[in-house]
């Protein structure tokens, strides 16, 4: 009987030891409660991750739900005592309602420690809140970020100046290859624009060999545009600026098997009007790529500049005035406007400086 016992004992003893000889992970407050926000805002939030055991936890993977993405870790061994901060955004662009978004940590507690199972346990993490629907008249910075078309007019500056498509980034093609620091290679959308499309087609390949996939080049260039669209979208400085005759011509249309250009039909599709409403100085110091600017004590005045049937969109420094800016143009008869969400400190927030023109200091 003694012999039963002291083998019980031991037993009891090395379970013990094995128990206090290993990770522990832990987190205070494992779930987060944002509480209540607007569609389309993001939700952030540092999770401390925490080894309490008395051997190095090593954190394996991190793997988040959709909707939600999380920050690369510091370090993922951990000694004891020691601890790490996990961010987590969550993105609320689509949803509405009561959220929970989790985040799975895959590490060596014994606990979470089982690989030999498809349904692994796994540490998890989550965010959860409400999402209250956001008014038809906004748009998310997410949205904006997959919507994002860049216009690129690789003409001298002479030419640009008398006449360019509205919110056209002036690079001209010597200066290209030197000035693509500014244009990050996951923009969804950089359409090339020459004179009349003799060039930009070269431009476009070279591009795409650097890695640019989505660059594309308009055919016919600008004369095609105010061949057929005149003055639609066109900021025309030159009072002898000639809209280019059409007579007898045909749209020019792309060749079937060229990927990489786009006609001045599909580019009017893919075309919207951005606008900072902020003043100049705030403006110059960093904005938005294609984005012009009209401060919002001038907007009611300056109404009639605006073309009535395409895309425009809104934005601030953090979204005090684009909301009612819009519904006043929407009041005025520009049925296609739409304010961004939380304004240009969203967007940085969400993006950083990505897409973002600042001034060289």
């Amino acid at each position: 009987m003694k012999k039963v016992v002291l083998a019980v004992l031991v037993s009891c003893l090395a379970i013990g030891t094995a128990v206090y000889g290993s990770p522990k992970i832990h987190v205070d407050e494992p779930t987060y409660d944002f509480g209540s926000v607007l569609e389309g805002f993001a939700v952030t939030h540092v999770f401390a991750i925490e080894n309490i055991g008395d051997e190095v936890l090593v954190i394996e993977r991190v793997a988040a739900s959709c909707g939600c993405t999380t920050t690369e870790l510091a370090t993922d061994r951990l000694g004891p005592g020691e601890s790490v901060e996990l961010e987590v955004l969550v993105d609320t662009a689509g949803f509405g309602g009561r959220i929970s978004k989790s985040i799975y940590l895959y590490c060596n507690d014994p606990e979470y420690a089982d690989s030999s199972a498809s349904d692994r346990p796994r540490f998890t993490l989550r965010v959860a809140g409400e999402v209250t629907r956001a008014q038809p008249y906004h748009v998310s910075i997410s949205d904006m970020d997959y919507l994002f078309t860049l216009l690129v007019d690789l003409r001298d500056p002479e030419a640009y100046e008398a006449a360019h498509l509205i919110g056209a980034l002036n690079i001209p093609l010597a200066d290209l290859a030197n000035s693509l620091d500014t244009i990050p290679t996951d923009i969804p959308i950089i359409a090339l624009i020459d004179q009349d499309g003799q060039t930009s087609g070269q431009a476009a390949e070279a591009l795409a060999a650097a890695g640019y996939e989505n660059a594309y080049y308009l055919a016919g260039g600008l004369e095609e545009w105010a061949r057929w669209f005149e003055t639609f979208l066109l900021d025309v400085a030159a009072d002898d600026f000639e809209i280019p005759s059409r007579e007898g011509l045909n749209r020019l249309t792309c060749p079937p098997d060229d990927r990489q250009c786009v006609d001045i039909a599909e580019l009017r599709y893919l075309a919207y009007l951005l606008i900072d409403l902020r003043d100049p100085v705030a403006y110059s110091q960093s904005h938005l790529l294609g984005a012009i600017n009209i401060p919002h004590a001038e907007l009611l005045a300056r109404l009639d500049e605006l073309p009535e049937d395409v895309l425009i969109i809104v934005y601030d420094q953090a979204g005090e005035q684009s909301d009612a800016a819009a519904q006043t143009m929407l009041n005025a008869g520009l049925a296609q406007v739409r304010s961004l969400l939380g304004g240009l400190d969203e967007w940085v927030r969400q993006f950083g400086d990505r897409l973002v023109l600042a001034t060289q200091e």
